[in-house]
């Protein structure tokens, strides 16, 4: 997909997200929800690191080991979660400088953690919080600064962002 489609997808994604309200969702999933994802720094793949999930209550829930040769994860979150979780990877090289991604639906089954994604919590918290309407506003500045910053020009970026079958956030987060 080339930068033009996606800015005009990612418009679109804010404008609608825009109508909803402004207020967390703290939902429970009624079933148990299996999330998998990688794990990547700005040096590349992270196979060594904690993750632990924290529900909209801000109590851990589950919490997985990357033991090496592979950056991919999954984490099991028990049924009752409420959402948005909070995924938090703590590599063992740096566990001061861990990375986050948010996942806002027991729908999500996919998601990966990563700097980008660490930019995206940190300005939909500074945003009033995690929310739909933070998250669309914080992936969108997190493109405009990442294109800023020397990423990908003219053609689409996969780094960090992963679509879902629920198009949460227009489909990339």
């Amino acid at each position: 997909m080339n930068i033009q489609i996606f800015i005009i997808f990612l418009g679109s994604s804010l404008w609608l997200a825009s109508c909803g309200d402004n207020a967390p969702s703290s939902a429970a999933a009624s079933s148990p929800t299996r999330i998998s994802g990688t794990v990547s720094n700005d040096k590349g793949p992270v196979d060594k690191a904690r993750i632990e999930a924290k529900d909209a209550k801000g109590q851990v829930t589950a919490k997985v080991e990357l033991q090496g040769g592979s950056n991919a994860f999954q984490i099991s979150l028990p049924a009752g979660t409420a959402y948005p979780v909070i995924l938090t990877a703590y590599p063992q090289t740096n566990p001061e400088a861990p990375l986050k991604a948010a996942v806002s639906s027991s729908l999500s089954v996919e998601q990966d953690i990563s700097p980008v994604t660490t930019i995206i919590v940190d300005t939909a918290l500074s945003l009033g919080g995690i929310n739909e309407v933070n998250l669309s506003k914080a992936a969108g500045a997190a493109i405009s600064l990442r294109k800023k910053s020397g990423g990908s020009s003219g053609g689409a970026t996969t780094e960090s962002f992963k679509g879902d079958p629920t198009k949460e956030h227009g489909g990339w987060h």
